[in-house]
This record gives structure tokens, C-alpha cells and sequence, in this order.
């Protein structure tokens, strides 16, 4: 047997290497991983069309924002979430979501909400919500609050009143008239209103 002989492989085959091995299973890796991530995706995107827009309409009275005058839609704002206008995700609009929209998982009710937030305006949004929360007293919707607590239409508010309301939605639910005072102050700060304004009001409780 020569040297020759004995270099030759029996069967002729070529050995792989490991380096080369690995560098097969990584491309397998890879793609399944690909694969896997494509699937996700499109699931994901399917499951997000099928969360529907929330729309609901009542069986009862309601007042459109723009009959009210802005400081006192503003009321409402600076109690519930001050930051709603900058918001794309505000206290608001969860809660108006909560309200109309069908139970369900945490992910569908964020999905709710972003999809709320992006097909309707901040006014539209503050309407529907003012219009189906509950302010005590049995009065669910800004008109029943409006005339339970001070006998006169929603659209007729002063902005001293609608703070009052504002309190029964304020996520602490404070005292009435350390409510009262805290709504005033924050719109105040937002500059939503003067503190020459802010001074001539009356607490109406």
C-alpha cells in the first residue's frame, strides 16, 4: 500500500466540516424563525381588523360639545385627565371604551381604544363619553346630571357647575368642594381659565 493509497478515502466521499454544519443549521434556524415571525404577524393583523370601531348610540337625551361653551367642556377634561388632547392613549377614552365596548381581553381593549383614538376627534370622543358617564344621583349622560343636580339644560352650564359635575368623574372621587377647587386650579394651569375668572366663581353646592 502506498502513501497515496492511504490518503484516499475508501468510498471517495468528501468529508463536511463542523464549521460548515453549523453554518447549515443557522440557515435553517433562521428560516424557521422567519417563517414563525411571518405568522405572527399576519395573525396579529388579522386579530386587529377583527376588534370592530366602537360606535353605540342611546335611547336618551344627549348635548353635543360644541353647544358648550369650551371652559366648560374643559371642566370635564381637567378633572378625568388634563393630558387628554395631547393623549393617544387617554383616561377618557378607556373609560368611554369601557362603557360602550364589549368585554374582552386587556390586548382587545387597548386595541379599542387606539382604534377610538384614531377614528374619531378629541371632541367627538369627550361627546360620547360625557354623554354616557355616570355623575350619581342616577343620572347617567351630562343632560340627566345637568338637570338633576341644577334643574336647567346641559347646554346652560356655567363653568362653576360643570366643575361640580366634573368632580363626581375625578379618579379619586374627592370631597366636593376640595374637588371643586382642584378642577378650577388645574384649569387654571392649563389655560383653559384667568385666574381673574377663576376668583369671581361661587362653589354651587
Amino acid at each position: 500500500m502506498t502513501f497515496v493509497d492511504v490518503a484516499r478515502p475508501d468510498d471517495g466521499s468528501v468529508s463536511v466540516g463542523p464549521s460548515r454544519r453549523l453554518g447549515q443549521r443557522l440557515v435553517v434556524a433562521i428560516s424557521m424563525v422567519l417563517v414563525l415571525v411571518a405568522g405572527g404577524v399576519t395573525a396579529a393583523t388579522y386579530y386587529y381588523d377583527s376588534v370592530p370601531l366602537v360606535e353605540d348610540t342611546v335611547s336618551y337625551p344627549v348635548v353635543a360639545v360644541a353647544q358648550l361653551a369650551p371652559p366648560v367642556g374643559n371642566a370635564f377634561v381637567a378633572a378625568v385627565d388634563p393630558d387628554f388632547y395631547g393623549s393617544d392613549d387617554s383616561l377618557i377614552t378607556r373609560r368611554y371604551v369601557a362603557i360602550v365596548g364589549d368585554e374582552g381581553s386587556s390586548w382587545r381593549t387597548r386595541i379599542m381604544v387606539k382604534k377610538a383614538e384614531a377614528g374619531y376627534t378629541k371632541a367627538e370622543i369627550l361627546d360620547r363619553y360625557l354623554n354616557r358617564a355616570g355623575y350619581g344621583r342616577g343620572a347617567v349622560g351630562l343632560v340627566a346630571a345637568a338637570q338633576t343636580y341644577f334643574h336647567k339644560p346641559a347646554a346652560q352650564l356655567t363653568v362653576a357647575e360643570a366643575a361640580f359635575l366634573a368632580v363626581q368623574l375625578h379618579p379619586d372621587r374627592p370631597e366636593p368642594k376640595a374637588g371643586w377647587e382642584k378642577v378650577l386650579d388645574t384649569m387654571v394651569e392649563r389655560g383653559w381659565l384667568s385666574p381673574a375668572e377663576r376668583d369671581g366663581l361661587a362653589f354651587p353646592g
